[in-house]
């Protein structure tokens, strides 16, 4: 009896604890894309440094959510196969041009990539693998 109750406690401590994993990502992802899109709109207004601030902000939250589900490259990467670690690289290949093209005083373009990041992020919650 004793141990059926064990059994079953630790059981509710697992779901709970697996509830509190996904719904942490989920919020690193929304403040991820809330992050970029006001890149994007920063970009718009020629605030080179708010697409920079921005950005940066949106960047640690892509890395928060990756350490707590990473993504395996395969050793001979085939286009398609890992279709998260793809948008998630292109993610970060987005947010870095963004950043470089901040720093150099570039809002309009800062933006754009900023744009391209929101896109492939969505895109990477989409994805199957």
């Amino acid at each position: 009896m004793k141990t059926s109750f064990a059994y079953r406690l630790l059981a509710f401590i697992y779901i709970a604890a697996c509830s509190v994993v996904v719904y942490a990502k989920d919020e690193h992802v929304k403040k991820a894309i809330q992050e970029l899109e006001q890149a994007v709109e920063s970009g718009k207004k020629g605030d080179a440094k708010g697409v920079a601030r921005h950005t940066e902000e949106a960047k640690k939250h892509v890395v928060e959510e990756n350490k707590e589900h990473p993504y395996i490259q395969p050793f001979k990467p085939v286009y398609g196969q890992e279709q998260k670690a793809e948008h998630d690289k292109e993610t970060f290949e987005e947010m870095e041009k963004a950043i470089a093209e901040a720093k150099k005083g570039r809002a309009k373009e800062a933006g754009e990539a900023a744009g391209r990041a929101v896109t492939h992020l969505k895109e990477k919650e989409e994805s199957k693998e």
